[in-house]
């Protein structure tokens, strides 16, 4: 079994999270952590929230090179859902399809670092709203502390892609089939204020929100920013 002591390493401070937490930032310093098979390793960040804001959480923004590889879209849709109903069949519809392919495109994605349901259509949303991010803050102004960043570095890429395929499947035509491969990955940790509502979290100034009891692990972050907020109102 490997231990890791989660000390930072660049200013030697404490860095706390919950038990399932993958990626760390240091509130002291502002650098960011991800837990990898030789410990802590090195991961960029963006600080957008302040220590003042009601609940910072953690983000992926990953900039990559999209391939389309290929692309296979349905034709005459309405006649075909009427007879064979709205599932992709490649017998059945071979004569009712058309294939394209070989595009590639920047693209920069993000999404919750943390577990949600329906995570790659939130993720689809926000990347819609990179332009409405808060600006970022420096080192030397004061540093939320955060937790909830679940999802590794690794699965980040992962996650970039299916955010990838629901963008093409948010393109008016009807998407049967697709292969894409991403290329020039570059990743960073990003820290948005979030805001909590009656059932609701809204993210940042993006317009974008997601339930709250579709986040597992929300009762967690919470009680862990609640604890955080007690003990600087005791200090």
């Amino acid at each position: 079994m490997r231990i890791t002591r989660l000390v930072c390493r660049y200013c030697g401070s404490i860095l706390s999270g919950l038990g399932q937490d993958q990626v760390f930032f240091c509130s002291n310093c502002g650098k960011g952590w991800s837990l990898g098979k030789k410990g802590l390793e090195p991961i960029q960040v963006q600080c957008r929230a302040s220590a003042d804001s009601h609940l910072p959480l953690p983000f992926w923004m990953v900039k990559a090179t999209v391939h389309v590889l290929k692309r296979t879209v349905r034709n005459e849709f309405t006649a075909t859902m009427l007879k064979f109903g709205s599932r992709y069949e490649e017998d059945v519809l071979s004569a009712k399809k058309r294939e394209t392919g070989g595009q590639s495109d920047r693209r920069t994605f993000l999404f919750p670092a943390f577990s949600l349901d329906g995570l790659p259509g939130i993720g689809v949303n926000l990347s819609k709203h990179i332009a409405d991010l808060p600006d970022i803050i420096g080192a030397e102004e004061n540093l939320p502390d955060i937790c909830g960043g679940s999802i590794s570095a690794v699965d980040a890429l992962v996650l970039a892609r299916c955010v990838a395929v629901g963008q093409e499947a948010e393109k008016a035509d009807w998407l049967a089939e697709i292969d894409i491969a991403l290329s020039s990955v570059k990743s960073a940790l990003i820290i948005l204020p979030c805001i909590m509502e009656v059932e609701m979290v809204a993210i940042a100034d993006t317009g974008v929100s997601f339930f709250r009891r579709s986040a597992p692990g929300w009762d967690g972050m919470v009680d862990y920013h609640s604890a955080k907020r007690a003990g600087s109102d005791r200090a």
